[in-house]
């Protein structure tokens, strides 16, 4: 029930509406309309595909999702304590939440894909659009932790540059550009400790008619690597209980 109520709400959002479902799509279509022709061969067609996924997923899972985390987490935490609705419960269903509404993103570009004849349904881009909302998981867990730590002014101040940022994170720019400058080199290094790096890499693969396997391990450690931040944050406050015990 509540994470309906959670979608609707979400689908009311005109920003979200706006920013994470209008401007990726919109984006989509006019780089298949710039790059007519190759835009439909080879690897363009999941690359141009891929690039408006994550600018949707980016922009719900961070912007959106944090603000929401930074707005209701008290209500919940409340809730906990008084009712038989526990914060594990409340994380879960919000995460489930995001899924569906990554979901929709994706889905809406992918059929832009298919009714512009850009995209055919088959088992690689199945797998690759699994690869997005895993990677979607990965922002939200990132989102989750913005919208714990920062108040609401903050996180709408940032609101644009966390979107960007993470954004530009997740699109691995030497498979955009020819450019191969040190900044170019420097993003790439970085990179390499993201999801996004290892998407692009499985869509080179693909391309190449190489095994994937590589690349999808790769993605899949780099995904777990956001499990760090979780268990420092758990264990930190497992030790705070025990002091507020020691001391009462």
């Amino acid at each position: 029930m509540i994470t309906w109520i959670e979608i609707k709400d979400t689908f009311r959002n005109k920003r979200f509406i706006l920013f994470t479902v209008v401007f990726p799509l919109a984006w989509y279509l006019m780089m298949l309309s710039v790059f007519n022709g190759t835009a439909h061969h080879s690897v363009n067609r999941y690359l141009w595909f891929t690039i408006a996924a994550i600018i949707g997923i980016s922009g719900n899972s961070v912007v959106t999702f944090s603000k929401k985390i930074c707005d209701t987490y008290q209500f919940y935490k409340l809730q906990s304590q008084t009712s038989h609705y526990s914060i594990k419960r409340w994380i879960t269903d919000q995460f489930i939440v995001q899924v569906i509404l990554n979901a929709c993103i994706v889905f809406v570009i992918l059929l832009a894909g298919v009714l512009f004849k850009s995209l055919s349904i088959n088992l690689s881009l199945v797998m690759l659009v699994i690869l997005l909302l895993i990677m979607g998981l990965y922002l939200n867990a990132i989102g989750f932790l913005i919208g714990i730590y920062m108040d609401q002014k903050t996180i709408a101040a940032l609101s644009m540059p966390l979107s960007m940022g993470f954004g530009v994170l997740m699109i691995r720019w030497d498979t955009v550009t020819a450019a191969n400058g040190i900044l170019i080199k420097i993003i790439s290094v970085m990179q390499q400790f993201f999801p996004g790096y290892y998407i692009f890499d499985y869509i080179k693969k693909i391309e190449q008619s190489q095994s994937v396997n590589q690349s999808l391990f790769k993605f899949l450690l780099s995904v777990l690597l956001i499990a760090i931040p979780f268990i420092v944050i758990y264990l930190k406050k497992q030790q705070l209980v025990a002091r507020y015990h020691v001391k009462n």
